[in-house]
């Protein structure tokens, strides 16, 4: 094949990669993820979840707030840096710190819900609590190792801040969960859920009627609840959120198709292709030196398990590819230095081979 009948297939295999991924259950997932992730900017004080990084709160507490609220303070690592150098210069302790910076680009609802929409529920719960576990390992690590016995002194916000929203608890909580029910309901699989994926008609499932009532539903609160000025800011940052990053989970597609074509399916099998602790740690390794934008990692390990690689290595690009790249690195080496940014980026890649090793064996 010649260089111009092979860039001709490599955009063919490109597109059908695209259309494929962007199926109706995926586009409905990534809409209100989108949208979840949007009100969450807009309707969420963010200052209640930063006031626990100050150097006075309990470090249990802070760490717990540190490796849950990634999915409320940010969604991808390139937003979550600024913050973690404010935080630690205001003088918050670099365990929770590393905590938050481990798990907000992996944890964040986007890169969660879009994981179980094409892994399945297995997969992303398992992204989900690996991602809290061992970014509170980390984080508790690096304390151990740099801070132990320092007391440091800072402020981190002043003032009082009493409530996480500015409206009754229940419209908060109700606003959420029926978006997440939404989520939930429209990434169900067969195997997990068999129930929501009934045939009703013509290719509609029963999860497609539970969705419409859930959308209804949301329609009416959204309507009963919240004044239109607040409808159009959580309608303008869930697309502006949409617009920032769609285009970039569209490039991860095309990379995946790209994947598909140049690399030789023996090549991930020689080397991520079993459950073994020297594959699963080449997987995190390289996912710890390279970029991924929030998303694109998805689409890129499912295409590359499709040739052949294993659960178990899969798992470790995931957890290490969103949370670390060498941007990241020399960024944060400013910041803490360079032994401790080396330390952290040795912890993540550690961890993520030990995690995708267990994965390998559960799920492999």
């Amino acid at each position: 094949m010649d260089i111009w009948g092979t860039l001709i297939y490599a955009l063919d295999v490109m597109l059908k990669t695209i259309l494929e991924y962007l199926n109706v259950n995926r586009l409905i997932a990534l809409t209100f993820s989108f949208l979840m992730a949007g009100g969450i900017a807009t309707m969420i004080d963010r200052r209640v979840i930063l006031k626990y990084f100050g150097p006075d709160t309990p470090r249990l507490i802070s760490y717990i707030v540190a490796a849950l609220s990634g999915c409320i303070l940010v969604v991808c690592s390139c937003t979550v840096l600024p913050l973690i150098s404010s935080l630690y210069k205001r003088g918050a302790s670099i365990g929770p710190i590393t905590t938050l910076l481990f798990s907000a680009p992996a944890i964040n609802i986007l890169a969660i819900f879009y994981s179980a929409a094409v892994f399945g529920w297995d997969i992303g719960f398992l992204r989900a609590l690996y991602a809290i576990t061992l970014a509170i390992i980390i984080g508790l690590t690096m304390e151990l190792l740099f801070e132990r016995g320092k007391k440091k002194k800072g402020k981190i916000f002043k003032g009082k801040i009493d409530s996480i929203s500015s409206r009754p608890w229940y419209q908060t909580l109700t606003f959420f969960l029926i978006q997440l029910l939404i989520l939930l309901t429209i990434t169900a699989s067969p195997k997990f859920m068999p129930f929501l994926n009934i045939p009703v008609y013509d290719g509609i499932l029963t999860k497609h009627v539970v969705t419409a009532v859930l959308v209804l539903i949301l329609a009416v609160v959204v309507k009963k609840w919240y004044k239109p000025e607040e409808i159009k800011g959580w309608l303008l940052e869930s697309y502006t959120l949409a617009k920032m990053l769609f285009p970039l989970l569209i490039i991860g597609v095309a990379i995946a198709g790209l994947i598909s074509v140049f690399i030789p399916p023996e090549y991930i099998s020689r080397y991520v292709g079993e459950n073994t602790l020297f594959s699963n740690f080449i997987a995190s390794l390289v996912g710890a030196l390279m970029y991924f934008a929030t998303l694109t990692e998805v689409p890129i390990v499912k295409t590359l398990m499709d040739l052949g690689m294993h659960v178990g290595p899969a798992m470790a690009l995931l957890l290490a590819g969103p949370s670390l790249s060498i941007p990241t690195v020399l960024t944060i080496s400013r910041v803490f230095g360079v032994v401790k940014s080396l330390t952290y980026l040795a912890l993540v890649v550690v961890l993520s081979t030990l995690a995708g090793y267990i994965t390998g064996i559960m799920l492999g």
